[in-house]
């Protein structure tokens, strides 16, 4: 055994105890720091849902006011003709003299759609056709037999009940846009029309004289029978909104 082998055994030894020292060290800064990641973590992640939280608020009462402001500004007096049930609009020679054609517009061409063209058309046009037609004829029975039983059942002021005969001109509809879910497929169109002498029974947002239009979207659902259905109704202001 060489002389100074217990010399050199107690450095290894010391040498060994230093390195298990730093070792030691290390560990327990590196424990240090995952914890103060995790806590760091931790607290980003609840700082994240709090501010996430005000966003949403802040968010909801936004769109809340932006919604009234929507509305109030909607929200005018009219004046209108007083009503006539009697009155058959196809007798009257101001009416018949103006564009009473109804214009289908597929984003490139506009058509006239008649009775004797309608078959050349897709089902949810058609059922436009008749939409259209059913208002100018007053047949409020079949009008409310267009919309889907949960629309009538939430509609509140919405519901159209009894109104005359419309004066329908410068009649004009086109698709919004269209989509599907499960069996259900959806379409958007826009509808836009004015009413001669309106007298507020079907249209209450109109003056008896407006030279302006007020657009309104159609949202129909056909389902896999190949039923279609008005599944909601709304002003095209509201509908670009966004607020709806």
């Amino acid at each position: 055994m060489p002389e100074n082998y217990d010399d050199e055994l107690e450095i290894l030894e010391k040498e060994a105890e230093e390195k298990a020292a730093r070792q030691r060290e290390i560990n327990a800064k590196r424990k240090k720091i995952l914890a103060a990641g995790a806590l760091f973590a931790a607290g980003a992640l609840a700082l994240l849902g709090i501010l996430l939280l005000i966003l949403s608020a802040v968010d909801g009462c936004t769109k809340d006011r932006a919604k009234a402001e929507l509305e109030k500004s909607m929200t005018r007096r009219y004046n209108y003709v007083d009503p006539d049930y009697e009155l058959d609009i196809l007798k009257d020679d101001g009416y018949l003299a103006k564009d009473r054609n109804i214009w289908f517009n597929n984003g490139t061409l506009k058509t006239v759609i008649t009775e004797d063209n309608r078959s050349t058309y897709s089902p949810e046009t058609q059922f436009m056709y008749d939409v259209i037609n059913i208002i100018i004829k007053g047949d409020y029975i079949a009008y409310n037999n267009l919309f889907t039983a949960d629309y009538l059942q939430n509609a509140g002021d919405d519901l159209r009940e009894r109104f005359t005969m419309q004066q329908l001109f410068q009649i004009e509809f086109e698709y919004e846009n269209y989509w599907e879910e499960g069996n259900t497929a959806y379409s958007d169109i826009t509808l836009i029309y004015r009413i001669r002498n309106n007298n507020g029974t079907f249209r209450n947002d109109l003056d008896y004289n407006d030279d302006g239009y007020i657009p309104v979207v159609y949202r129909l659902s056909k389902d896999q029978n190949g039923e279609i259905k008005v599944w909601d109704l709304m002003t095209h202001y509201k509908y670009r909104s966004g607020l709806y």
